[in-house]
């Protein structure tokens, strides 16, 4: 995603922002720590630990960080916390849209790419009886206008087995039926079965892949929607797109113009550093869009993310530099595990899916033993583990606990 921004979206952005540093200002109670803006080391607010003596590469997160220009932006925003986020959504919005190549009524933001999943489990999964899929009128926002009419989904949930499992759940809440589909030999989305599987509902497609960090390549994603029956809808995942390099992956948000049961969902989680402040947002044609909307929660992002993520982008260096440092920390965690004999599946994510050759159980047992978080236990590949990369001290740390409970010091 280029990280260019319009210049009507930053000026807006510093008039919203510029209220509340002066009011943070004039507030003596809200205090400014220096550390946000030096650079320096922060400590644990009372009451919380950091667990310092613990090495977290469990859960994909970015360990160095939002941009120092979101945590300037948050810090000077404390005294808007009393305000619903409205015209915040709307800069933010208008800059996504700018950034994607879309109109505004294409962009839809939410609390992490999650609420994006649960709400296309919910407007496109449920049971297939024939009763349930009528339209109901819905009471207009409090703020915002009326709401599109709501129409309960119905169709399949079809997914790769092994993937990001929350989507699973969403749909199983909404009674729909879930087919799971192994990944293929390379570890890419078996579209062909996917498709013979599609029956209305939802196909859920996450490039790369939670947990392999493999692609499905672009000639099979661009298969997939030329084939999709329309009434499927097809929700692409590219929580982890900045970091995918190879010359055979492409983003599909471009597409979307050409087919309107298409749902691309990103996230601020990843290469934006925000994983605690929970921003996601999704591209699709402005029908689908509206299909979504009565699902979502009023309000549903808070202030902090929205200033954090409008700030975010426009630092045009957070992103390359994200992208280069997790390219070299798993190059060399790579090349160490390759000399102790293990290989991965080919990683385009900032996590590792190593292959054990043994059962993972015991490895995980191990190394939590040691200190050292890694992914959960993935059960379509029971001797293969995930390792978030993290940065080289921590990287270093989780090998020599490997070394040890491997046996390979």
């Amino acid at each position: 995603m280029p990280n260019t921004t319009a210049s009507i979206s930053r000026r807006k952005f510093a008039k919203l922002l510029g209220a509340g540093a002066a009011c943070a200002v004039a507030s003596p109670g809200i205090a400014r720590t220096g550390s946000l803006f030096s650079g320096a080391e922060t400590r644990p607010a009372a009451g919380f630990t950091n667990a310092a003596n613990v090495v977290r590469l469990s859960a994909n997160e970015n360990p160095y960080g939002p941009s120092p220009m979101a945590i300037k932006a948050m810090t000077e925003s404390f005294s808007l916390s009393c305000r619903y986020p409205d015209d915040h959504a709307e800069v933010l919005i208008d800059t996504l849209a700018k950034i994607n190549g879309v109109s505004r009524d294409q962009i839809l933001i939410a609390d992490g790419s999650g609420e994006i999943l649960k709400l296309c489990a919910a407007a496109f999964t449920g049971p297939m009886s024939t009763t349930t899929n009528r339209a109901v009128e819905l009471a207009p926002r409090s703020r915002g206008g009326a709401m599109p009419a709501f129409v309960p989904g119905r169709g399949k949930m079809i997914v790769a087995d092994p993937t990001f499992e929350a989507i699973l759940n969403h749909a199983r809440v909404n009674m729909a039926d879930v087919v799971k589909v192994p990944l293929n030999a390379s570890f890419g989305h078996d579209v062909s079965k996917m498709l013979s599987a599609a029956s209305e509902g939802l196909i859920y497609i996450c490039n790369p892949n939670n947990p392999t960090a493999s692609i499905t390549p672009k000639n099979e994603m661009r298969e997939l929607l030329r084939k999709a029956p329309r009434e499927t809808t097809v929700l692409v995942d590219e929580a982890y797109h900045h970091y995918a390099d190879s010359a055979d992956y492409e983003s599909v948000i471009p597409l979307i113009k050409d087919h309107s049961n298409l749902i691309v969902a990103r996230t601020f989680s990843k290469i934006f550093g925000m994983a605690g402040l929970r921003l996601g947002y999704c591209v699709a044609q402005p029908q689908t869009i509206q299909r979504l909307r009565p699902h979502q929660t009023w309000d549903s992002v808070n202030i902090m993310a929205m200033v954090a993520a409008i700030a975010s982008l426009n630092d045009a260096d957070h992103v390359t530099n994200g992208q280069r440092l997790n390219s070299e920390t798993k190059k060399f965690a790579l090349g160490e595990l390759e000399a102790m004999g293990f290989k991965s599946i080919p990683s385009q994510a900032n996590f590792i899916m190593i292959d054990l050759k043994r059962p993972a159980r015991p490895m995980l047992d191990g190394l939590r033993q040691r200190n050292v978080q890694v992914g959960r236990l993935f059960p379509a590949l029971p001797n293969h583990m995930r390792v978030t990369i993290g940065k080289k001290p921590e990287m270093e740390a989780f090998l020599s606990a490997f070394r040890q409970v491997t046996g390979t010091v």
